[in-house]
């Protein structure tokens, strides 16, 4: 039986978080996040964390990931992750030649969501990146179930 885009999310959220229940590293959590996320999904190529750097704050470093190598260091502002850091807003991006100072980490990635992470301060934390080869992999159902993982995803983390 072939289970449709939402209910393959409903399951892999609800395992992402059960797995992280008691985990109060935010590393740890985000680790097992991209490993869930990149298992369920052909069309993920790179899945991860860039998280806001705690000695340059309009800085993003890379954190957990799946996938080829990604950049080591963003800039808010910059790029699809830097700019979801600045407006703390998600960007989904069919086509990322499209958009405005895309940095290419990877020269096959085609299309991009990018969801901002806040920690129960409500202050940014990490950007979660996921990555296609493919034009238009993303769309306003992927949107949701990240956005609603991304807002789950630390609570009561209490270390970086």
């Amino acid at each position: 039986m072939v289970s449709s885009k939402s209910q393959v999310y409903a399951e892999v959220c609800r395992e992402i978080l059960a797995v992280v229940e008691d985990e109060p590293s935010a590393t740890a959590r985000y680790a097992s996040a991209a490993c869930l996320l990149s298992q369920a999904f052909d069309y993920y190529f790179w899945t991860g964390f860039y998280v806001v750097d705690s000695e340059k704050s309009a800085e993003l470093v890379v954190g957990p990931y799946q996938g080829t190598l990604g950049c080591l260091r963003i800039p808010f502002g910059r790029g699809v992750c830097g700019t979801a850091a600045q407006t703390l807003e998600t960007q989904l991006v069919p086509d990322v030649h499209k958009f405005p100072g895309h940095i290419a980490c990877d020269s096959r990635t085609n299309s991009e969501i990018v969801v901002p992470v806040f920690n129960d301060n409500g202050e940014l934390a990490a950007v979660l990146d996921v990555d296609s080869t493919e034009l238009s992999s993303f769309d306003k159902e992927d949107q949701a179930a990240l956005e609603d993982l991304c807002r789950k995803l630390l609570k009561g983390a209490t270390q970086a």
